[in-house]
């Protein structure tokens, strides 16, 4: 059996502590965590324990537009690993297991309008900024410079999208500036 876990919770400050609170309250030895702003498109799963835990594809629209697939691990078993990263968590294991490939697609609306994205882009960034910081990562003038253009040519070659890729390079602008002012 499957649980589905929501996390839809206001001025979340630590999303793998979050992700870590409802895995331990969930009733099921196998939970899919999705965001609230992302849907599953079919509720066919099939899980075995040949696996630890499994990977989605996420499909992520940006202004109704697709501008990004990726494949992170969504569906895990309880005491097989915990959630790591405050912001932009992963999924740690406990050990080296093998993980499955799920053929549950993820649908990630990440922006319906420019004012909401800039807004999610801020307090991303400043979280972003906190978990560098507890993580010792310094930052420079160089990386506030580069690290954003590297940004916008990843994501430009990926999306093609150069809004998309505009707003992702604001975002490493903003986390490493909000670092550098953290540190001094």
């Amino acid at each position: 059996m499957l649980s589905i876990l929501i996390l839809n919770k206001p001025n979340i400050t630590d999303f793998a502590k979050e992700r870590n609170n409802l895995l331990k309250k969930a009733k099921t030895d196998w939970v899919l965590f999705i965001d609230s702003d992302e849907q599953i498109t079919n509720a066919k799963l099939q899980i075995t324990n040949k696996y630890q835990s499994y990977k989605l594809q996420r499909k992520t629209y940006f202004l109704g537009k697709l501008v990004e697939i990726d494949y992170p691990i969504r569906i895990v078993k309880k005491g097989t690993g915990k959630w790591v990263r405050a912001v932009h968590e992963v999924w740690e294991p406990n050990n080296l297991s093998k993980v499955g490939k799920s053929n549950e697609e993820i649908v990630h609306n990440t922006a319906n309008n420019l004012t909401d994205y800039l807004n999610k882009i801020n307090n991303y960034s400043t979280l972003h900024a906190r978990a560098n910081l507890k993580e010792g990562k310094r930052s420079s003038l160089i990386k506030i410079i580069i690290y954003p253009i590297g940004n916008l040519v990843v994501h430009y070659v990926k999306s093609r999208n150069i809004v998309f890729s505009i707003m992702k390079s604001l975002h490493s602008f903003l986390s490493w500036t909000k670092l550098y002012f953290l540190q001094h």
